[in-house]
């Protein structure tokens, strides 16, 4: 996947970061959703030091149709 970042100021340009997506079902109604930074590994330009942390969360689904994001 690709993402453009801005920052609300004109001094600093925009960013393009490529990063992997990885989706597991944990259990039933329970989805595990983490992403890595793939810049790196392509080395692009090396002159751009601009590279996603690794991130992540949990999805549960809720009995009232709606879900729960847990933040890790």
């Amino acid at each position: 996947m690709t993402a453009e970042y801005q920052i609300l100021t004109p001094t600093v340009p925009t960013r393009e970061s490529i990063f992997l997506r990885y989706c597991k079902q944990l259990g039933e109604g329970t989805w595990g959703i983490v992403d890595v930074s793939f810049d790196n590994l392509l080395c692009l330009d090396p002159l751009v030091k601009c590279r996603r942390r690794p991130s992540g969360c949990i999805i549960q689904e809720m009995p009232n149709s709606c879900s729960k994001v847990i933040d890790r």
